[in-house]
């Protein structure tokens, strides 16, 4: 420990219920509880079940963390999160293994590669809003991750996937289950057959026979240049092991489609809700588009579009925080945080901070007609959906472009003519809708 780092006070710290901490709290309304820490400074030390925690609230020091000191904090690994499938992917790999993985991968995530991709997120997203409009009532949840995954499997895996939904469903539900439950339960050793246990390995089971068929069908040295040939030939040379390819696989399978589909789900749930906002997208996508389908030649001028998808993940951040882990003691904004202790970076509540929003609970794409990002003179980490620094997002432009062109593309075929007053937000490892959300769409003509 530097002196500098002897020397800082330790973090005020948030009390709690004894042995569970403010476990009960985070269950019953997040939202309130991070209030309530928030009150103890910006810099705020509690517990959850037997896990020393740690929150960073105010921009300045989540840059820190992310950015100016990324090196200093650790990426939890799967005993955090208690979803060990993810254990060697991107999402959760630390030190050489993650450089080495990210530097592997990175090409396909480029600006110029991601643009490939974009008529066949436009194409399904037509073809979507086609079945949405003639549904008699469309599942928004169910809809969107059919549609993310569809875009995924083509254009990272080179398959169609409609054989694989339910499997991979399945595998995502028991993941979401396992990241975002109660601190407490993770106490609970995994071999024990509680029924959490048994639902999270017979969802993995099936998400295993998806990567066991993907890597059965994929020989190493395909002409094919997707990610799926991408990783096994990183597996041929030696560059991963079968623990890692496995990982690698149900991370993407997991991430790139269902973060993504939540985001799309609560910026459709918002349009049904709020007509204005619909309005203003039906005229800018009737001005912009020449057919049926948005286009990367139009993204430039599809400027609301993009502020509803901007709104959307200020509002509802698909990851709910950022994790980090201290392995020795730190000095975060002026305050001493000691080793062993799990870091949040709560996007969901520095996103609704009123000293950086006014009105932050509203669904108000108007916040970002000032193009920057954040918009005004806010601080630059009073918004990062996507994380930051060296582990930014790897899909972020991905998901970016994805958004803005289904959106696009949905609002330029059919229209909602019915949706809930209200929707709940429920917050776990994502932030998401507390209930299914059910809506009608009409095909525009």
């Amino acid at each position: 420990m530097s002196q500098t780092t002897q020397d800082a006070p330790l973090a005020p710290k948030r009390s709690g219920v004894p042995v569970i901490g403010s476990a009960v709290a985070f269950a019953r309304d997040p939202y309130a509880l991070y209030e309530d820490i928030a009150s103890h400074g910006d810099v705020v030390r509690f517990s959850l079940g037997s896990y020393d925690m740690a929150t960073v609230l105010h921009p300045d020091g989540i840059e820190q963390v992310l950015v100016d000191d990324f090196d200093r904090f650790d990426k939890p690994g799967a005993a955090a999160s208690g979803a060990d499938v993810l254990a060697d992917g991107l999402l959760l790999s630390d030190g050489e293994q993650w450089h080495r993985q990210r530097t592997g991968l990175q090409p396909l995530f480029y600006r110029e590669r991601i643009e490939t991709y974009a008529d066949t997120m436009a194409t399904y997203a037509a073809a979507a809003a086609d079945e949405w409009a003639a549904a008699d009532a469309v599942d928004l949840g169910e809809a969107t991750s059919t549609y993310t995954l569809r875009v995924l499997g083509k254009t990272l895996f080179g398959i169609d996937t409609d054989e694989y939904r339910e499997a991979v469903r399945a595998g995502a539900e028991a993941i979401l289950e396992r990241t975002s439950q109660n601190p407490v339960a993770m106490d609970i050793p995994q071999w024990l057959p509680t029924p959490s246990n048994r639902r999270y390995e017979r969802g993995i089971d099936r998400l295993d026979g998806v990567v066991a068929d993907l890597l059965a069908e994929r020989d190493s040295g395909s002409d094919r240049d997707d990610l799926l040939s991408l990783l096994v030939d990183m597996r041929s040379d030696g560059e991963l092991d079968e623990a890692e390819i496995r990982s690698q696989l149900v991370t993407f399978l997991f991430a790139g489609h269902e973060t993504t589909a939540t985001a799309l789900t609560w910026a459709l749930a918002e349009l049904g809700r709020n007509p204005g906002v619909a309005r203003r997208l039906r005229a800018e996508v009737d001005a912009v588009l020449d057919g049926g389908c948005a286009t990367p030649a139009d993204l430039p001028a599809l400027t609301y579009t993009e502020q509803i998808v901007r709104e959307t993940l200020r509002r509802y951040p698909s990851a709910s925080a950022v994790f980090r882990e201290t392995d020795e003691a730190v000095t975060v904004d002026g305050y001493r945080i000691p080793a062993d202790t799990f870091l949040t970076l709560p996007q969901f509540h520095v996103h609704t901070d009123e000293r950086w929003w006014d009105d932050p609970m509203e669904f108000d794409p108007s916040r970002w007609d000032d193009i920057t990002e954040p918009p005004g003179d806010r601080p630059e980490y009073a918004y990062f959906p996507f994380g930051g620094g060296p582990r930014h997002c790897i899909g972020m432009r991905f998901a970016r472009m994805e958004l803005q062109l289904a959106l696009a593309t949905v609002a330029k075929r059919c229209r909602i003519v019915d949706a809930p007053d209200e929707v709940e937000a429920a917050v776990g490892s994502t932030v998401h809708p507390a209930d299914p959300v059910e809506v009608t769409f009409q095909r525009r003509t």
